[in-house]
Formats: C-alpha cells, sequence, structure tokens
C-alpha cells in the first residue's frame, strides 16, 4: 500500500477513535455519577488507574510476543464486545455496569490510544511522519467532534446507554480499517526492547519526566473531581449531564486543536520544550488559584478547560519530542511507562488525596484541594524548566553514540535543533538511523549548517550564525547571500567576520559581480575592510569603478580603513586621480542628487567630521575626499574638507589653496566648482598641513559642532550623509 493509502486509513482511524474517545467520556461520566455521588469519584479513579497498570502490563508483554499489529487490532474487537455486554446487562444491574464502564474506558482506551500511534509510528518512516501525524491529529480532532455531538444528541433523543451500542460500532469500524494498515512482512527479525531500567541509565532525564507526568496528572485527577461534583450539583442526572459533558468536551477538544495548530510550532521553536511543557503546569497553577480566590462553578470549569487545552495542545507538543534522542527500541519501553504508568499512577494518588481532603468540611476540602492542585502544578512547573538543560546533555551524548534518526531540518523544536547545530562537525547522522561508518550516504557539520541557513526561518538562521563558530566552507556562500536581507544580515555580518581570513576570495567576487543585489554588494566592502590581504584590497579598488556610486562610496571607505592598518598598500596616485576625475565629470544635478543616496549601516567607528557635515556636505564630495585621502596626507585632506564647510570665509580659501597646490591641473578646476569656493589668495604661497590645523582648529563653528557632537552620540539608525 501507498504512503498516500496508508495515510489514509490512518486518518479514518484517528477520526473514529477520538470519537470513541469523547463520546466513551460522556457515557462514563453520566453513567457514573447517575449511579453514584459525585464523592465516589476518588475511588473511583484509584481503582480505574490501578486497572489500566495492569492491562498496560499484560498488553507489552502481548506486544512483544505478537506485535502491534496483532495485538491492537484484537483490542478493538474485545472492547466492542465489552461494550455490546454492557449495554445488555445496564439496565439489570446500573451500578455494577456503570463502574466496570468506567474501568472499561479508563483502562482500554490509554492503551488503545497509545497503541495506534504505535502503530503509526511504525507504519511510517520518521520524515513522512512528521509531515503526516499533524494532520492526522486535524481528522482525529473532527472525529472527537463529531462524538461528542453524536453523543449528545443520542442521549436526548433515546437514553445514556443508548451511547454504549454507537461505542460498539465505532470500535468495530477501528478493527475493520486497521485490517488494512498491517505493513508488509518483513524477514528482519525485531529488536527486543531493553528493560526501563536500562533505558533510563542512558537517559536520567526520564526520571524528571516521569515525575512531571505524575505530578501533572494528579492535579489534572484533582481538578476533574470538583468540575464534576460542580457539574452534579447545576445539572443534575441524567440526560442533562451527559449533554454538559458532551459539550464540554467537544469544546475542549476543538480549542486544543486550535491551539496545538496555531501555536505549538511557533512556541516550540521560540521557547524549546521545557517552557513549552511547563505551559500546562503554569496554566493549572493560574487556573487553580483563580478559582481559590474567586469560587464558583464557572471558575472550576474554566480552570479544567484550560489543562485540557494545554494538555492536548502545548504539552504534547513538546512532551512528545522527549523521545527524539532515543533509539526506536528504547523509545517503546520508555513511553509505555511513562505514558500509563506514571500516568495512571498520578490518576491514582490524586484521587487518594482528594479522598482525604473530604474528611474536611465542605468549603475547607473544596479550597483545600484546590491549594493543592497549585502547589502540585507548581512543583511540575519547575520540573519543566529544568528538563531543557538534562534533555540537552542525553541528546549531545546519544547523537554520538547511538544512530538517532534526526535530521535538523526535521526539528521542531530550539532545544533540540540548538544541541544539534553544536555538535562537532566529525558527527554523522544518516537518514535511516545508521551511523557514518554504515553505507547510508552521511550529512556532515557543513550541510547541516546549509541546512539550516536555507530555511528561509530568520530565527533558526539566527540560531545557526550566533552558536557557530568557524562557518564550514560549504555555507559560505549561502552566508553571504544573506548579506542582502534586512532582518538577518548583522549576524550572517558577525559570523563572516570571525573568519574573514577564509572566503576574502569569495566576497571580492560577490562584491563585483553587478548581476548580484546592490544591498548585498553594498554590504561587502565593510566586511572587506577587516581582511588583511592584497586580495581584499585588490576587490575594494576594484570596486571604485563600478556603475553604482553607493558601491564606490563604500569600497572608497574599505580602502580608507585599510590604508590605516597597511601603509605599504598605498596606491598609485595616477590611478586614484583617474577615479577622481570621473567622480568630478558628472553633472551637477547628478553629482547633487547623491546627497542622500548611501544609507547609515556604518558602526560607531565614523570620524567626528563625517557627521559635522551631515547638514552641509553632498555624498559627492565625501566620496572625492576619501580617495584623495589614499594618495594624498590623510590628516591634511580631511582637515581641508573640514574647512570647505566651514563660516570663515579665510579658511575656505586656504583650504582651496592647499588643494589646487597638491592636486594635478586637470583636477583643480572640476573639483573647486563643485565646492563653488571664490578664488583664493595666493600671496602668502601654498599652506602646509601644520598651518592649515591650526587655522581649522581656530574656527568658533567648527570647534563648536565638533565638541557638540563628541558628547552627544547619534541616534539608532541615523544616515550619514557625509
Amino acid at each position: 500500500m501507498s504512503n498516500a493509502g496508508v495515510f489514509r486509513r490512518a486518518a479514518l482511524t484517528a477520526g473514529i477513535m477520538m470519537a470513541w474517545q469523547v463520546a466513551a467520556k460522556t457515557a462514563r461520566d453520566s453513567l457514573f455519577l447517575t449511579s453514584f455521588p459525585a464523592s465516589s469519584l476518588p475511588a473511583m479513579v484509584a481503582g480505574a488507574s490501578i486497572t489500566s497498570i495492569l492491562l498496560a502490563t499484560f498488553s507489552a508483554r502481548l506486544l512483544r510476543r505478537f506485535g502491534p499489529f496483532r495485538v491492537i487490532p484484537a483490542g478493538y474487537v474485545l472492547s466492542a464486545a465489552l461494550h455490546g455486554v454492557e449495554w445488555l446487562l445496564l439496565r439489570e444491574y446500573p451500578r455494577e455496569v456503570s463502574i466496570f464502564i468506567y474501568l472499561h474506558v479508563v483502562s482500554f482506551g490509554s492503551v488503545l490510544l497509545s497503541g495506534f500511534w504505535a502503530l503509526a509510528n511504525e507504519r511510517f518512516d520518521p520524515r513522512e511522519a512528521r509531515k503526516r501525524f499533524g494532520r492526522i491529529t486535524g481528522f482525529g480532532t473532527l472525529g472527537g467532534l463529531a462524538g461528542g455531538l453524536l453523543a449528545g444528541w443520542v442521549a436526548t433523543l433515546v437514553s445514556n446507554s443508548g451511547i454504549l451500542p454507537m461505542l460498539m460500532v465505532f470500535q468495530l469500524a477501528c478493527w475493520v480499517v486497521l485490517m488494512g494498515f498491517t505493513p508488509p512482512r518483513t524477514r528482519q527479525q525485531p529488536q527486543k526492547p531493553p528493560k526501563f531500567k536500562e533505558t533510563v541509565s542512558r537517559a536520567p532525564y526520564l526520571y524528571a519526566l516521569a515525575g512531571l507526568i505524575l505530578l501533572v496528572s494528579m492535579s489534572a485527577a484533582t481538578l476533574d473531581f470538583l468540575f464534576k461534583a460542580q457539574a452534579v450539583a447545576h445539572y443534575g442526572r441524567g440526560a442533562s449531564l451527559s449533554r454538559f459533558f458532551a459539550t464540554f468536551y467537544v469544546v475542549s477538544s476543538v480549542a486544543s486543536f486550535l491551539a496545538q495548530a496555531g501555536a505549538s510550532r511557533y512556541w516550540l521553536d521560540r521557547f524549546g520544550l521545557g517552557r513549552t511543557v511547563a505551559t500546562l503546569p503554569v496554566g493549572v497553577v493560574c487556573a487553580s488559584l483563580l478559582a481559590l480566590l474567586v469560587p464558583s462553578a464557572f471558575a472550576l470549569s474554566i480552570a479544567r478547560g484550560i489543562e485540557l487545552l494545554l494538555r492536548g495542545s502545548l504539552f504534547r507538543s513538546g512532551y512528545e519530542l522527549f523521545y527524539t534522542p532515543m533509539p526506536q527500541a528504547e523509545k517503546r519501553t520508555a513511553k509505555t511507562v511513562i505514558d500509563i504508568g506514571a500516568d495512571r499512577l498520578g490518576d491514582g494518588l490524586g484521587a487518594g488525596a482528594v479522598q482525604l481532603l473530604l474528611l474536611l468540611p465542605t468549603g475547607n476540602a473544596t479550597s483545600a484541594i484546590l491549594l493543592l492542585t497549585a502547589t502540585m502544578s507548581a512543583a511540575a512547573a519547575w520540573l519543566s524548566f529544568r528538563l531543557d538543560r538534562a534533555y540537552s546533555a542525553v541528546l549531545e551524548k546519544n547523537l554520538v553514540q547511538h544512530a538517532v534518526q534526526l535530521r535538523t531540518a526535521e526539528v521542531e523544536d530550539f532545544t533540540t535543533r540548538s544541541v544539534v547545530m553544536r555538535m562537532p562537525q566529525e558527527m554523522r547522522v544518516s537518514s535511516s538511523g545508521a551511523t557514518a561508518s554504515s553505507a547510508a550516504p552521511a550529512v556532515d557539520q557543513g550541510v547541516l549548517q546549509l541546512i539550516e541557513l536555507r530555511s528561509g526561518d530568520a530565527r533558526r538562521i539566527r540560531s545557526v550564525l550566533r552558536e557557530t563558530g568557524l562557518l564550514d566552507p560549504v555555507a559560505i556562500p549561502q552566508v553571504i547571500q544573506l548579506l542582502g536581507r534586512d532582518d538577518v544580515y548583522k549576524d550572517a555580518y558577525g559570523a563572516l567576520s570571525r573568519s574573514i581570513f577564509r572566503h576574502s576570495g569569495q566576497l571580492v567576487d560577490c562584491l563585483l559581480d553587478e548581476s548580484q543585489s546592490h544591498v548585498l554588494r553594498a554590504r561587502i566592502p565593510r566586511l572587506l575592510a577587516l581582511c588583511d590581504s592584497p586580495v581584499a584590497w585588490d576587490g575594494l579598488f576594484g570596486g571604485l569603478a563600478d556603475q553604482r556610486f553607493e558601491i564606490r562610496y563604500r569600497c572608497g571607505r574599505g580602502l580608507d580603513t585599510m590604508l590605516q592598518r597597511h601603509p605599504e598598500f598605498k596606491p598609485e596616485a595616477v590611478k586614484v586621480y583617474q577615479m577622481v576625475g570621473k567622480e568630478l565629470a558628472v553633472s551637477r544635478r547628478v553629482w547633487e542628487g547623491r546627497r542622500d543616496i548611501v544609507e547609515g549601516e556604518e558602526d560607531g567607528r565614523v570620524v567626528a567630521v563625517e557627521r559635522v557635515l551631515q547638514e552641509r556636505a553632498s555624498q559627492s564630495l565625501s566620496h572625492v575626499f576619501t580617495l584623495l585621502g589614499l594618495v594624498l596626507p590623510r590628516e591634511a585632506v580631511q582637515t581641508a574638507f573640514r574647512a570647505i564647510h566651514t563660516d570663515d570665509a579665510r579658511l575656505r580659501a586656504l583650504a582651496l589653496e592647499f588643494l589646487e597646490s597638491s592636486l594635478p591641473r586637470e583636477l583643480r578646476e572640476p573639483l573647486s566648482a563643485h565646492i563653488e569656493a571664490p578664488a583664493a589668495d595666493k600671496a602668502k604661497g601654498p599652506p602646509t598641513a601644520e598651518s592649515l590645523r591650526s587655522l581649522v582648529n581656530e574656527s568658533p563653528s567648527m570647534v563648536a559642532r565638533l565638541e557638540e557632537l563628541s558628547l552627544k552620540p547619534p541616534p539608532a539608525g541615523e544616515k550619514k550623509n557625509s
């Protein structure tokens, strides 16, 4: 059978199974509370918990001997037969049968639900499972909605007992669909599951996970008792109680589905496993305290609804992923013990605690139960927040020692992905779960980095760029391309700057490739300026001939930065003057149009003069003076640039004389025309750099402005038009 056919059968089974779950809970609660007072619930819950643990132990042995594809369908047939017997005997023995129905629904429900997902895990490979399971869960939610509506409708038109034949039909339908779910026969011998003690020794955080399940189950049991007791007090017994339970379970299922679809992926990616799981106990703490401060039936219903909503959405999403680093055989052992054993033990202990607290006066008992619920949930939240660190340590160890079926692109949560990206480059994980020594193709660290970098998800990209030391060569071209993205370019810049010596040539190629995004290319010169190699210098110098002024402007800045560290790179004056001549040859309209063309993405190392002239100078003139500083005395050129923008006429004239005496004849006139300065008095001869600097310092306008800017840093994001 194709994957599509298997998916259709799994989705149909999930829908029917969840329809049974919701309808069965409605029948279970309404029939029991019709025959017994609410005070009997704790003893019933405790008995059902013991029955579930015994049945789970027995079913685990059957699974080892006969396999899940025989045992689970047979379980549905047996459950359907029991519903038929219950329906026949309910009228004559209502109290006894209602107890049996409670035990039946609780024990078989947990085993069959766990068994179905075990079948699905066996039938789908890991990649297909991650793609299909969300949709299967969606069909299950639709089934639960239908089951709740049908249960309420049948209870109204017929009676509570009329729900039992419907449950029998649901179970038989699951059996029929699962008959075609069996995979092709294989000669491969099944791997014997290890003992729970051996599994936990390799993953000690499972103890904390079991404790977490125990605590949240205990708090759920105590809240459930209060909720049902209030329901009986307000709705009485019979069909009205069934309609209330059916409506409540339907609304809870739909809310859980919406939360699962809308928030689970974001929450996992943003906060990791531990904080995602912690949403359940934290939510129960808040809801319990609210019900304690504002006691009412509505507050208790809201508290129970919040518990069901968070358990079925955020908590379930994070909890299931804690089994990610475990091999399949170990996963079966651990999940069976924790999912059923710890969960049902928590139900039993919670019921026992309620039974003891009921010895208190009625008002005090309710408050005491809510306070106990909040306390247990607070302890569960504390465990949840500690799980991430222990899980990360085990995951990192198991990724090295075991053949874990894990790809970075398939990981849904931030915690697991962060650990994977920290693994050493020698680590290999194959798609089939085999180690690097096997015949399966290996995926090295560079490819894992590349997968994350090409995901398109800004959060995942930032995680890789921030946590990776030296980039793998295979990932460098992709990181260079990320310079063109406004949301991640700063992180890409940081990652590239840490290993700039390894890829300056690739940066130069991208800078000079005019087919690349101009935004990307404009961010490269600042990186190349960090290099100490002639390759970077030549690349920046080549960028001075680019068609885009913004690229030329930034390349000039980069050359100026490099020249301060490496005077030996000083270029030939003739080549620089040729570049200056081309810049001066443009029309006045183009020259002035460059005033705001360069976006301000410089760091805080920009000299004060560049901001002093923000209101006065054009980018064109700033670029020309940057180029002149490559071949003339840099300090003198900078001082002249300041001088021509002061209000001191004598100082402007002196600066122009300095430029005319230093530049070739063909550059003097066009530069003077762009500066628009009067002819200078040359009577005293050309000034020296020292005399020019002395005169600049005498300019009150320049000195005041420089002092002001030295005391007041620029606002974030301010454009630098110097």
